[in-house]
């Protein structure tokens, strides 16, 4: 598939020129911003669940408020995820507009691959480390080397979005209810509580990717 991507490398995108992404970023940090308050009130919730001995309480009987903020909990998190991509879509795009030639990845596949199984594992963080690359030096991107905050981020994605169903489903069968809840509910406070240095780790990779393409943008238009 990498070879499909590089094969098309010299397309420019499906729109033509630099975009600027000011509008976009903001909104996607606002919303990982929001992710981060709607992960810490979770989280104390869950803790308190916990504490009382349990965590299936709170799915029992939920108040309409509750129901409200079930509700506002998805769409702030759909709209943070549709938000991100968007985000990664258009970085790629842009880091070709600004001379990075021949990356692997086009930005229909830089989304695209984290909807493919297996590959979701491994390909989006590589499309991301090509976006930060190309960002940094657009005119000899491979010779840059890789932010560590990147490694940060998709290993706190990883184990924020598998670690805890996998824990809870190897456990399932060696637990009683009691305690298959109170498992769940502990891995669920775990990565509610992983979901803030995530969202804190992205919100500076797509704040530094959004400034470095800018500053290139304004030198080439300058020069």
């Amino acid at each position: 598939m990498d070879d499909a991507n590089r094969a098309t490398g010299e397309d420019t995108g499906s729109h033509a020129g630099f975009r600027d992404p000011t509008v976009l970023t903001k909104w996607t940090r606002i919303f990982l911003y929001a992710g981060i308050a709607v992960a810490l009130v979770s989280a104390w919730e869950v803790a308190g669940g916990l504490q009382v001995g349990g965590g299936e309480g709170s799915r029992e009987g939920r108040t309409p408020g509750a129901i409200i903020w079930l509700i506002a909990e998805i769409a702030i998190g759909l709209t943070t995820a549709i938000l991100v991509l968007a985000w990664i879509f258009r970085a790629n795009h842009n880091a070709r507009q600004l001379g990075a030639a021949d990356m692997h990845f086009t930005p229909g596949w830089a989304v695209g691959w984290h909807f493919v199984p297996i590959a979701w594992f491994w390909k989006p963080y590589q499309a991301m480390r090509e976006i930060w690359r190309a960002s940094v030096n657009p005119s000899d991107w491979r010779a840059v080397p890789v932010s560590p905050l990147l490694p940060w981020w998709w290993g706190l994605w990883i184990v924020t979005s598998w670690v805890p169903d996998i824990v809870d489903w190897a456990a399932s069968g060696r637990l009683d209810e009691a305690g298959a809840e109170t498992l769940e509910a502990a891995t669920a406070l775990a990565g509610r509580v992983l979901e803030i240095p995530l969202a804190l780790v992205l919100l500076i990779i797509i704040g530094a990717v959004s400034r470095m393409q800018a500053a290139h943008y304004r030198s080439r238009r300058e020069a």
